[in-house]
C-alpha cells in the first residue's frame, strides 16, 4: 500500500462527509472511520455520545494495554456563505491542495494517522476519533470517562490539530465572560424617565481596553502574553425606546502560569458593579519538554530533518481536558493553523504526505 496516496484518498472521503457543528451530525464521518478500520482487520468500537442523532466516538485498542492515546475530532466549523468559496467546500483537489471544510482542521490530520495505522499499526496505542470539539470539549470528555477502565494505563497523548508540523507542548486557556448592564425602559422622547443600559455598559469598555494593554506584561516564556478581547456588544430593541438591557462578551486568554480562579475574580472586580456570567471556561495546559512523548516526537522529526523545537499554542485544544487526568500530552499536525476556519480551507498534498511519514515513524518506534 502506498500510504501517502492512501492519506489523500482518506482525507478526500472525510471532507466529503459533512460534519459541520452544530448544523449536522458527525455520524457519516464516524461510520466511515469505523468501516475503514474494520476493513483493515481491526476491531474498532463505538462509544455512544448522542443516541437520538446517532453520534458516536470511534475507539480502537490493540492487544496490549495502551500507554499512548492519539485523538482527533470529527466535527468542523460551519462552511457559512458558500459564495465566499471558490473551491468545493466538500472536497476538491487542485494546485497540489485538498480544499474543503475540515481538510486542515482536522480531517487531513486524521487521514494521516489512519494511513499510518494501515502501514504500521502499534498495539500499545489507543486510537480515538471523537465528536464535538469546535463548540465544546464534550466529545473528548466522554472518551475520558474510560480513564479508570480501558484508558487507565495511558500516560501520554497526541491531539491531532493543525500546528504547521510543530510540536505544541501545551495551549492557552480561555474564559468567556458575559457582562450585563440593566436599566429602565422609557420612551425616547422622555429619556430622563429611563435608565439607558447601553450608556452604563459603555463605561466598562475603556476599562477592558486598558486591562488588555496591561496584560501585555503578563508573559509566559513559551506562550507569550495573556490577552482580553471585546467580541460582542449588544443593546436596545428600537431607536425610540430607551434600552433596559445591554450585554457584551469578552474573550480572556489565560497562560499556564496564571490562576484561572484569580483571573475570574480580578475581572469581576474590574467591571463591578456590572453583572458578570462565566459562559465558558477552558484551563490552560502545559507538558514538560522532558516528557517521553515530546522526546519521542523530537527524535522522529530530527531523523526526518524537520523542526524539532517545542512551541506553545495560542488557541485552546483538547489537551486542556486530557491533562486534567494526569496524562502528559502534546498537540500536532502538519496542516497550517492559518488555514483553519476560513473559506477555501485547504491542506496541501505535501503536508498530507509529510504528516503520514511522521506519524508512521512514530507508530513504528513507539514502545
Amino acid at each position: 500500500m502506498n500510504k501517502n496516496k492512501e492519506a489523500v484518498k482518506i482525507a478526500k472521503e472525510l471532507v466529503f462527509r459533512d460534519s459541520q457543528s452544530p448544523i449536522t451530525s458527525e455520524e457519516r464521518v464516524s461510520q466511515f472511520i469505523f468501516d475503514y478500520l474494520r476493513d483493515l482487520g481491526l476491531k474498532p468500537e463505538k462509544q455512544e455520545y448522542d443516541k437520538d442523532k446517532n453520534r458516536f466516538n470511534v475507539l480502537l485498542f490493540g492487544s496490549e494495554p495502551p500507554n499512548l492515546m492519539i485523538n482527533g475530532h470529527l466535527d468542523t466549523v460551519p462552511i457559512n456563505d458558500v459564495k465566499n468559496w471558490t473551491r468545493n467546500p466538500f472536497g476538491e483537489i487542485a494546485e497540489g491542495r485538498l480544499y474543503g471544510r475540515g481538510s486542515c482542521d482536522t480531517k487531513g490530520n486524521i487521514a494521516c494517522i489512519l494511513a499510518a495505522m494501515a502501514e504500521n499499526f502499534n498495539d500499545k496505542i489507543a486510537y480515538v476519533f471523537n465528536v464535538e470539539e469546535e463548540i465544546t470539549l464534550n466529545g473528548i470528555k466522554k472518551v475520558l470517562e474510560l480513564r479508570k477502565t480501558k484508558l487507565k494505563t495511558v500516560e501520554y497523548s497526541i491531539s491531532l490539530e493543525p500546528t504547521d508540523g510543530k510540536i505544541i507542548m501545551g495551549n492557552k486557556g480561555l474564559i468567556v465572560f458575559e457582562v450585563l448592564a440593566r436599566g429602565k425602559t422609557a420612551h425616547a422622547s422622555q429619556p430622563d424617565l429611563g435608565e439607558n443600559a447601553v450608556y452604563t455598559i459603555s463605561k466598562a469598555i475603556p476599562k477592558i481596553e486598558e486591562y488588555n494593554q496591561g496584560l501585555k506584561q503578563v508573559i509566559h516564556p513559551v506562550f507569550g502574553c495573556a490577552s482580553a478581547s471585546l467580541g460582542i456588544i449588544e443593546g436596545g430593541t428600537a431607536s425610540n425606546v430607551i434600552p433596559d438591557l445591554a450585554r457584551m462578551e469578552i474573550d480572556r486568554r489565560i497562560l499556564p502560569n496564571e490562576n484561572s480562579n484569580v483571573v475570574e475574580q480580578e475581572f469581576r472586580q474590574m467591571v463591578a458593579p456590572l453583572e458578570v456570567i462565566t459562559k465558558k471556561k477552558i484551563d490552560p495546559a502545559e507538558t514538560s519538554i522532558d516528557s517521553k512523548i515530546i522526546k519521542e516526537m523530537q527524535g522522529v522529526l530530527t531523523n526526518l530533518g524537520m523542526d524539532s523545537k517545542t512551541y506553545g499554542y495560542t488557541a485552546t485544544s483538547e489537551l486542556s481536558e486530557i491533562s486534567k487526568y494526569g496524562i502528559e500530552g502534546m498537540v500536532f499536525g502538519t496542516a497550517e493553523l492559518g488555514q483553519a476556519h476560513k473559506p477555501d480551507e485547504y491542506m496541501t498534498l505535501e503536508q498530507l504526505d509529510r504528516g503520514t511519514r511522521i506519524l508512521s515513524e512514530l507508530l513504528k518506534k513507539w514502545d
